[in-house]
């Protein structure tokens, strides 16, 4: 699903608002949700699910292409928890 898709189902359910006015809401929407977790706090979506930030330690590796020795520094990633109502969805 894209952002195009979830605004035009938000056109079809409230059609008294405009198409620019659903797009603006869908981007604040996600430029909240992405300001949250750059200042490492939670972001939960009841019944949907929960975005994390979690620490990746830092990892040494071999590149196997050259057989050189890397570092892999550690760096911050999101992990998404699905909520209860998403365990439910069976994708088939």
């Amino acid at each position: 699903m894209l952002k195009a898709d979830i605004v035009k189902r938000l056109k079809n359910i409230h059609p008294e608002f405009t198409q620019n006015d659903l797009q603006d809401l869908v981007e604040l929407v996600f430029e909240l949700m992405a300001h949250a977790l750059q200042e490492g706090r939670r972001v939960e979506i009841r019944g949907f699910g929960n975005f994390n930030l979690h620490r990746q330690k830092e990892r040494r590796f071999i590149n196997p292409k050259t057989g050189r020795k890397t570092v892999c520094p550690s760096n911050y990633r999101i992990v998404f928890r699905p909520g209860s109502r998403l365990k439910k969805v069976d994708p088939a």
